[in-house]
């Protein structure tokens, strides 16, 4: 920018060209004088050197030397390509970046895939989609009817009758389109849940709850239990069993450092570390193991 003196002292900043700033910028610099991007733009230029047809099924992937390296997708290209090749140098000599490229190879390779550029939201729109045409199902008059006497004996308010029959419209909506895309009722509570699932979340998320507990409790009984001791009493993975176990080892440790019964939690503990039947460990036993531990210190 330049700047212009005005009588009255102030100042004023004159705007400047794009192209000005552009070559003023160090990330400009970089950008444009690197080699790779002249090949990346120079590849773009292929189609312009030998034609939209040959383009279609050739494409240059690199370099060697001052050797181009074209690959190939179909033998009969490459040689209509191989006849080509000596107007083709003619034309890449007057190419910014073709000029210093005095020899072609041609190989043979897959042809070559378009791939569509993608951004990290492109799957969330995706969804987005997908969900308002799947929760867009129109309603019949019978169902409008429905709603409208329902709303009419149901809501006292004379003023919020037109929302709460938007609102009741709007579930229907949903309801209907995930019947329509394959949404069943789960067996244990009945909501809607995904074709891929057999049971709804929630249900799932009670049953691991419960499985879990199950396995906490052998643990407190039997808290030198390995992994194959609890699934002999109760069938489990080894995720759920080390999950509950690091519980009780994190309760154990707090029990420690707030001095709650602090040689029994150690007795616990040590069971829980080293697989060792609790009536066989001694305080003294544990003392000495885990006598290191935090404790607080303040009362």
């Amino acid at each position: 920018m330049e700047e212009d003196k005005r009588p009255e002292g102030k100042r004023y900043q004159v705007m400047d060209t794009i192209s000005n700033v552009l070559k003023m910028s160090d990330t400009s610099q970089k950008l444009f004088n690197n080699d790779q991007f002249h090949f990346f733009l120079f590849q773009k230029r292929w189609k312009d050197i030998v034609g939209e047809i040959m383009a279609s099924e050739s494409w240059v992937i690199g370099w060697k030397g001052s050797t181009l390296i074209v690959s190939v997708s179909n033998s009969a290209f490459m040689q209509q390509l191989f006849m080509m090749k000596g107007e083709i140098l003619a034309r890449l000599r007057q190419d910014e970046v073709g000029k210093y490229f005095t020899d072609i190879r041609f190989r043979a390779g897959p042809h070559k895939r378009d791939h569509k550029a993608t951004t990290t939201v492109d799957r969330v729109n995706e969804t987005i989609r997908e969900e308002k045409v799947m929760y867009s199902q129109p309603l019949t008059e019978g169902e409008k009817e429905w709603i409208s006497n329902w709303v009419q004996h149901h809501v006292q308010n004379e003023k919020i009758r037109p929302q709460f029959a938007e609102m009741m419209e709007e579930v229907l909506k949903i309801r209907k389109g995930e019947k329509a895309h394959g949404y069943h009722p789960c067996p244990i509570c009945g909501n809607l849940t995904a074709p891929e699932r057999k049971i709804c979340s929630a249900c799932e998320r009670e049953i691991n709850r419960k499985r879990k507990n199950r396995v906490l409790l052998i643990l407190k009984k039997n808290p030198h239990y390995t992994y194959q001791q609890v699934r002999d009493i109760f069938p489990c993975d080894y995720s759920l069993y080390d999950e509950a176990r690091e519980i009780l080892i994190h309760r154990a440790k707090e029990k420690v450092f707030h001095k709650f019964d602090v040689d029994e939690e150690k007795r616990k503990l040590l069971a829980l570390l080293i697989h060792k039947p609790l009536k066989e460990i001694t305080i003294e036993e544990a003392r000495a193991a885990l006598d290191k531990m935090p404790q607080k210190w303040w009362e």
